[in-house]
């Protein structure tokens, strides 16, 4: 029972961190403009579809020219360049804990090799 102990520690101290607090508030600045808040939610699915599409070895040109067509509309927006930058240091975090994690549990996934 300790290690879910532990996985409600986490939680909390996921919940206390200041940076997912930024991006929870960066978050809810930008859902105050629903056009901002789209053209975001657009690119950021836009990116998986690209990082998807290009590990499965498919055709990457013209999600990536849309990409860079929407990088200055981003980039000029106040709004939506904070958020992103909050999702962005969120998301580098969180792929530290889950690397944390998988590292702790390969011995046990190590049949599956």
């Amino acid at each position: 029972m300790e290690i879910y102990e532990k996985a409600d520690e986490l939680a909390q101290a996921i919940h206390q961190c200041k940076e997912y607090q930024e991006l929870v508030a960066a978050g809810k600045e930008l859902a105050k403009d629903e056009k901002t808040k789209k053209m975001v939610h657009d690119f950021l699915f836009l990116q998986a579809e690209l990082a998807y599409a290009q590990s499965m070895g498919g055709t990457t040109k013209k999600k990536f020219e849309e990409l860079n067509r929407m990088a200055p509309l981003i980039q000029s927006n106040q709004q939506a360049s904070l958020y992103l930058a909050k999702y962005k240091t969120w998301q580098d975090m969180v792929g530290k804990i889950y690397q944390t994690i998988q590292y702790s549990m390969a011995e046990g996934m190590s049949i599956l090799d």
